[in-house]
């Protein structure tokens, strides 16, 4: 099964105090670093770029399927 792919587009904490480097529009995954707290936990998840490097948290409405 494929990944899905995400466009991020920042929204609310996102966007008013960003702590990734993305970009609006980058293509993104998602990721599951060991030991860290499960996607979804308050609405965050874990994305990486199309590399497989972890890029951050973000906020999930951050994300729109492409």
């Amino acid at each position: 099964m494929r990944e899905q792919v995400f466009e991020y587009a920042p929204v609310g904490f996102d966007r008013w105090d960003p702590r990734t480097d993305l970009e609006p529009g980058e293509r993104v995954r998602l990721t599951q670093p060991v030991g860290c707290p499960q996607n979804g936990t308050m609405g965050h998840v874990f994305v990486a770029d199309e590399t497989g490097r972890c890029r951050g948290l973000v906020l999930r409405k951050s994300l729109r399927p492409v």
